[in-house]
Order: C-alpha cells, then structure tokens, then sequence
C-alpha cells in the first residue's frame, strides 16, 4: 500500500499569505463582496444553492475552493470543487471519487497536494457501502486527484466519525458517536511514533452531557471552534469557541447571532488567510455555505 507522509513539512493552515490575496486575486473569494459585522450567505446561486451545501474550504493558493453537496434524490454526497481560472471561476464539478460512495468533511493539508475526507466506501473493495464513515486520504495528481486510501485506522470505529482535522504536530481531532446512537463527541489521536495512536475523548469543559461535533483546531492546538446543542445556545446546534490556557480548555464561548441562528450551525473553518470564519447553516430550511469576519466575532 502507498506510504502517505502526510506531516514531515506541514505549514500553519491560517498563516497570512505573503501577499494580501484580495490584492494578488481580486475575485479571491469568488468575487463574493466581504461581509460585515453578521454572517452572510456565500456565493448565492452558484456555491449556495437550492440542494444542500456544507464542508466549504480553499486551497491554500486560492485557486480551488471545495465544498460538499448532498441532498440531491438518490446522488450520494460528493465533493465538490471550483476553480479559478483565466476568466474567473469555472462552475462547481465533482472531483471525481467513485459516485456511488459518500465523500464529505474534507481538510486540505497546507501544501493543497493531499485530501482527507470522510466516506463509506468499504475497506477492502466491493460494491456495497459501509454502515458507517471512515477516514480516506487522496494525493493531487495532475489536475486531479488520485485513488483514496484507509488514513489513519488506528483512530477510527466502527460506528461514525466524521470531520478529521490535522494539526501542525500531525495530530488528528474529529467527532465521533461512538458513545452511542445520538451521540456525538470530539476526539484527538496523537501521531507518534510514525502512527495514530488510539483517539481519546477531549475533556470538560469541550465536551459535555451534549452533542459536540465538528471542530476546527488550530495548526498549534490552542484555539478550537466546534458545534454544540448544548442548553443556553441561540438555536438548535450552535458554534462555540475555547482558548487552550495553562493546559486546560477554556470554558467555551457561544459565537452569538452574528453566527448562530434558531436553526443549526456547524462546520466551521477558517480560510487560508485566517479573516473569515465559513460554516455552514439550516437556517433557510436547507443546508447553505455562510461567512463571517472574525473581526466581528473577536477571534
């Protein structure tokens, strides 16, 4: 089986560019206008649609953005991705995975070369998909990209995990419900010794009696935003955020209405350039890309 060294040069995922993207690409973020001080639907109409958007990401060059699109009858979800090219950005296609397979929760390591992503596909071929999603990785080929591989077996289940995000250490954090039917808890598989070690629960204050899923970590594991129902939220799951203070997590603080809505928030993520927070949320009825300024959230 192909060897993926996934963190030998791993970069910060929101370090700033050495050039101010909005200057080297003026359409930077799809031509999209930079939204004030409350969260504003990304790309209406050709992003955001009338199927189901989630799991929004750039690569680190700005030339490709991804994201998920479920809820088309019958279509498992796929991953999606548009790319910008001499006259703009070119309409949103699949990149290709088997279609017969979900594809969804995508990270990009920082050099954009490798992908990681959540399906059901089965472990060892056939044609049936798993009852529950794994973690897979692809490596950019050309334009496109290749034939995923299992990443990181040690850490996964055999009940649902989704969301891997990898930090600058190479440590994996995802939310799993391996607690049992309706739950959902983040956890952290340390990389050592050139393997994943067996993922581990985050403590209190991050996870509680609630769902946690969903969060983003940064590169040096000192700040994590994540979704909770937890009691005292805006709406149905909200975005929270915890500061990582003399080893210990801070008690997370609700990211309010310039994010949260009366429906559900969740899967955020930074952009490259670490200005805008993306997620995603039901508030409409249907799942639709959103953005925010994290000037406005005090991040």
């Amino acid at each position: 089986m192909r060897k993926f060294c996934l963190f030998s040069a791993l970069l910060l995922v929101t370090c700033q560019p050495a050039d101010d993207p909005d200057t080297v690409f003026p359409d930077v973020y799809l031509g999209q206008d930079p939204p004030g001080e409350t969260a504003q639907l990304f790309s209406p109409g050709f992003v955001s649609t009338e199927d189901g958007e989630l799991n929004s990401i750039f690569s680190p060059d700005y030339q490709e953005f991804y994201f998920t699109r479920r809820g088309i009858p019958t279509v498992p979800p796929r991953i999606m991705v548009s790319k910008r090219g001499p006259e703009g950005w070119g309409a949103p296609e699949s990149v290709g995975f088997d279609q017969r397979f979900s594809a969804i929760d995508l990270f990009l390591t920082p050099d954009g070369q490798q992908m990681v992503f959540c399906s059901d596909r089965p472990r060892r071929g056939g044609d049936s998909p798993r009852a529950d999603h794994d973690f897979w990785v692809s490596v950019r080929e050309g334009t496109g990209w290749g034939a995923p591989q299992r990443f990181a077996p040690e850490a996964v289940s055999d009940s649902e995990d989704f969301y891997p995000i990898i930090t600058e250490s190479g440590n994996l954090y995802f939310n799993s419900q391996r607690g049992g039917p309706g739950t959902n808890n983040i956890f952290r598989s340390a990389w050592t010794g050139g393997r994943y070690a067996p993922a581990e629960k985050l403590p209190s204050p991050i996870n509680s009696e609630s769902r946690e899923f969903d969060a983003f970590v940064s590169p040096g594991e000192d700040m994590i935003i994540f979704s909770s129902d937890r009691p005292g939220g805006v709406g149905r799951a909200d975005i929270y955020m915890s500061r990582l203070e003399n080893g210990h997590w801070s008690e997370p603080m609700n990211l309010g209405v310039a994010v949260n809505s009366e429906a559900s928030e969740y899967g955020a993520m930074l952009s490259p350039d670490g200005r805008f927070l993306f997620f995603t949320s039901s508030r409409t009825g249907m799942e639709d890309i959103y953005w925010v300024s994290v000037d406005a959230l005090g991040l």
